[in-house]
């Protein structure tokens, strides 16, 4: 009798626990439109403009902009303080499709260039009616450096 192998479907990466990343209790998180039109774009730039604020993209297409700010109540051992108590927010929170687990992986952008960057390959004609009107010249010109 042949033996015939079958293939293994590899197994799925372990998890990172919440109690070994504590990164969901260190930033304040708000929906925000996908930049389909120069409105959309304008105001992610907007947020990019601010220290301390980026904006992400989740492996699903959902656009965030995000508030580096660390819960008052996450504690050095990255435990939550208040836990039994938590609001609904941290109780819905599911950790198996956070950034640091998300199988389908998201990309984030802390500077207007890492933005502009990634617009001018993939929406190359909103990119353009964008930098006409509402980037500035030095903004224009460390993109143009950093595309090439």
């Amino acid at each position: 009798m042949t033996r015939i192998p079958l293939p293994m479907m590899p197994a799925a990466p372990a998890l990172t626990a919440c109690t070994e990343c504590g990164k969901c209790c260190t930033y304040v998180s708000v929906g925000i439109n996908e930049p389909t039109s120069v409105r959309n774009a304008s105001d992610i730039l907007w947020y990019l403009y601010h220290e301390q604020v980026s904006v992400y993209r989740d492996g699903d297409g959902e656009w965030s902009v995000v508030f580096e700010t660390r819960c008052r109540h996450l504690q050095g051992s990255l435990l939550c303080g208040v836990y039994p108590e938590r609001p609904l927010i941290c109780r819905n929170f599911d950790n198996t499709t956070c950034e640091v687990n998300d199988p389908e992986g998201g990309r984030a952008f802390s500077t207007p260039e890492d933005f502009l960057v990634w617009l001018s390959t993939t929406r190359p004609r909103l990119h353009r009616r964008l930098v006409e009107r509402y980037v500035p010249a030095s903004l224009r010109d460390r993109v143009a450096a950093a595309a090439s």
